[in-house]
């Protein structure tokens, strides 16, 4: 693989996202929001993974930093990468189909091999603090730092719930109450290329119908390697009401999150175009405004 080396010489932040065309809406979104509360002595070194991004596209979102010398934005098509390559995206539960993009970011260390530390973003986050604070932990002796997924850990409690049983027997988590979320991933790509090459990464991510694609094969592959983060790094509104089933220790762990949160994740139904009373929207629109996509995600918002 060609290697992609830091963009600055001094304090580069290395913020990298996988995405196509449908996503670049949300995405600006979130480059937006770190550019609002980006640290002027950092410099930011934004890489999107892609095949399919337009050329129109690129153009708009390099113009969010235009007047921005210590942010730089490069697309990298992993097009040759991942050729041959027939990945898992189907959603049984909500008849839906993901995107291959979803699995790009185990390309992450072999594609960024002299980055210490590559922070990787989904796309549908809005970050609300400087995003190099993420950094202050120690990942040194770890894969990842992720946050848990304290909704999937909360249903875990209910052992009717079908991936009770996927995560302990099928994935052999050795502790369901530390499984991550792959929306936010601070990754050591030093400490990955020791361990795994990128073609067995690949090999393995194509080898079964993980249920929760990228972010189980992470789990799977990192479980005795993870750095457990504050829960406001990426925080979810508990929509369901499910966040009581979880151990007191850790769903004070998510109260602490509601009450300052340093990325807002928009998952599932949570998009602000579908659960349009949550107060969290504002966050949302705020940087959405910022972008030459507003009118494009306001499209989205329901007629009613």
């Amino acid at each position: 693989m060609e290697e992609i080396k830091p963009a600055f010489k001094k304090n580069n932040v290395a913020v990298c996202f996988s995405a196509n065309d449908k996503y670049v809406p949300l995405m600006a979104v979130t480059i937006s929001s770190i550019i609002e509360n980006s640290n002027p002595e950092n410099n930011y070194d934004v890489v999107i993974l892609m095949t399919s991004i337009s050329d129109e596209n690129q153009v708009k979102l390099r113009k969010l930093i235009a007047d921005k010398p210590n942010f730089s934005i490069r697309f990298v098509n992993v097009g040759p990468y991942v050729y041959g390559y027939s990945f898992y995206t189907e959603s049984d539960p909500t008849n839906t189909k993901f995107s291959d993009e979803i699995y790009y970011r185990v390309l992450v260390p072999a594609l960024m091999p002299s980055y210490k530390e590559v922070i990787f973003l989904d796309a549908d986050v809005v970050v609300l603090e400087d995003i190099s604070n993420i950094l202050k932990y120690d990942f040194s002796n770890s894969l990842i730092g992720a946050v848990r997924d304290y909704e999937g850990i909360s249903n875990c409690y209910n052992k009717n719930y079908e991936k009770t049983k996927y995560r302990i027997s099928e994935l052999n988590i050795k502790n369901f109450d530390n499984y991550v979320l792959s929306a936010v991933l601070v990754m050591n790509p030093q400490r990955f290329n020791e361990k795994f090459d990128v073609k067995d990464l690949l090999n393995l991510a194509v080898s079964k119908d993980w249920k929760q694609y990228d972010q189980d094969l992470l789990n799977v592959l990192c479980q005795d390697a993870t750095t457990i983060i504050d829960a406001g790094w990426n925080f979810m509104e508990d929509i369901y009401g499910t966040y009581h089933s979880l151990p007191k220790p850790l769903f004070n762990e998510f109260l602490e999150s509601e009450k300052h949160p340093k990325i807002i994740h928009y998952s599932g139904s949570r998009k602000p175009w579908i659960k349009i009373d949550s107060k969290y929207n504002k966050y949302f629109w705020k940087y959405a405004e910022l972008t030459p996509f507003l009118d494009e995600l306001k499209a989205l918002e329901p007629n009613d």
